[in-house]
């Protein structure tokens, strides 16, 4: 059993495309947002707009961010073939990535809940010829914990919940100059609830590895369940 397999797809929204055009003094940028399977590999077939997250069931949302270089990075020889300048120079070290949290109320108005940053690896060669894939969790602890308390403060249920746009920026330097860059701000939507708190499993039983990266669900349309784990393959043999 792997309900993993079935997707709720969408094309990139209006804004999200807007966010990824190549605009003038843009190096580094993301191209796209993909789902993950179970074994946490990307979906390169697929992009996804917009998510849910049940907030009792699970402190994250799983995705991958691709990015690319679009930096030139050419060999220059000298004499002899003699090699003055690597394209390579121009591979970006990746650092940091920071997260807005917005919750959307009555007429569009939004406010900032909370902005958080956290530790970011990868090099993304020149030239936008090797694409980065990133899986990461759009949903960090810090937001999470403040994003469950704004529900409780709000009464929101499951019925109800809110619509909340997670504002993201990935940051890094080049390699050989130590040039600070950073991606256009890009925004993914997650209509974030309080739905039902994670099963208690019988004896025997595990909560089912459902959801992207073999999580136990709660994003999206992966509900968490219990089975019994197979002792081989990890999947519910019940």
């Amino acid at each position: 059993m792997r309900s993993w397999k079935i997707y709720t797809l969408f094309l990139f929204g209006l804004g999200l495309l807007m966010g990824a055009c190549r605009a003038p003094g843009v190096s580094i940028m993301v191209s796209a947002i993909r789902p993950l399977d179970a074994d946490c590999r990307v979906d390169r077939e697929h992009s996804i707009a917009r998510g849910a997250l049940n907030i009792n069931a699970s402190s994250q949302y799983l995705l991958a961010v691709e990015l690319e270089n679009i930096l030139e990075g050419v060999d220059i020889e000298g004499a002899g073939g003699q090699l003055l300048a690597s394209g390579k120079e121009n591979r970006v070290i990746l650092t940091e990535w920071t997260r807005q949290y917005f919750i959307y109320g009555a007429e569009g108005t939004s406010r900032l809940i909370l902005e958080e940053s956290e530790p970011f690896s990868g090099v993304l060669e020149p030239n936008a010829e090797t694409l980065l894939r990133v899986p990461l969790s759009m949903v960090g602890p810090l937001g999470a914990g403040e994003i469950k308390r704004v529900l409780l403060q709000a009464g929101a249920g499951a019925s109800v919940g809110t619509d909340m746009v997670v504002r993201f920026k990935i940051r890094g330097k080049i390699m050989s100059s130590g040039k600070k860059l950073e991606t256009p701000s890009m925004e993914f939507p997650i209509f974030v609830y309080l739905g039902d708190e994670l099963p208690l499993c019988a004896e025997g039983e595990r909560l089912a590895p459902v959801g992207p990266c073999a999580l136990h669900g709660g994003q999206d349309a992966f509900v968490p369940i219990c089975c019994v784990l197979g002792a081989t393959d990890g999947e519910c043999v019940n």
